[in-house]
């Protein structure tokens, strides 16, 4: 039996930027593909102690949240849970232009409202999202959400 040496990982939010998952893991990316988490809607809805917002995903039949799938070293799996304080590691299934895959991905169970990311965060996710080339509509989406 061959022993996984990786796993795949769904970024959403600010690690979508590929230059924040490495400073968090240590290490280079190596592969990466654009996905889409069907059934799931984007939100700012967990709360920073500093009283901003993060970004969320939660269940919702009538909306998409795009991300990119990383192939991430098996060995990096703690450095990346530690660097979300708050939220579980759930696998779900992303699609991608060569199928359905597995991956990891962060939730909270945060339901917070009225809370809002800083610009610095926001600013993030969407140099992120312009990086990975998500779907203009999209990012026009989170923008809104965040005033």
């Amino acid at each position: 039996m061959e022993k996984v040496d990786h796993f795949l990982y769904f970024g959403y939010a600010s690690n979508l930027k590929t230059s924040i998952v490495e400073e968090r893991i240590g290490s280079k990316i190596q592969n990466h593909i654009s996905g889409r988490l069907q059934d799931y809607g984007f939100r700012f809805n967990r709360k920073n102690q500093d009283g901003t917002a993060r970004a969320n995903v939660i269940f919702s039949e009538s909306e998409d949240v795009f991300g990119v799938v990383y192939q991430v070293d098996q060995k990096f799996k703690d450095k990346l849970l530690q660097t979300e304080p708050g939220y579980q590691l759930v696998i779900l299934p992303i699609e991608t232009i060569n199928g359905i895959v597995e991956a990891l991905t962060f939730i909270s169970e945060s339901e917070d409202e009225d809370i809002y990311p800083s610009k610095e965060y926001l600013d993030t996710i969407l140099q992120g999202a312009k990086e990975h080339r998500l779907p203009e509509e999209y990012t026009d989406f989170i923008k809104s959400l965040a005033k």
